[in-house]
């Protein structure tokens, strides 16, 4: 399993794996996180829009939020 090493710099969060960033958190100014995956995954389409296409980013609610999904999605 994969370990997560998580880099802070000023309203920006990487995800590590072995070194290599995997996906990038922003803060946005109009509150919440966007999640940009770095090593060419994408986040699947949103229940609540099955038809929309899968893209590299992905806006949550709040930080821990965005960084529970970056971790379940690098374990699985």
């Amino acid at each position: 399993m994969a370990e997560i090493i998580w880099k802070e710099s000023p309203l920006t969060w990487t995800a590590h794996v072995n070194d290599t960033p995997v996906c990038t958190l922003k803060g946005k100014d109009i509150g919440g996180w966007s999640a940009s995956w770095l090593d060419g995954r994408v986040w699947p389409a949103p229940a609540h829009l099955p038809k929309a296409t899968p893209q590299s980013v992905r806006f949550f609610a709040n930080l821990n939020e965005a960084k529970a999904a970056v971790e379940q999605t690098v374990k699985s």
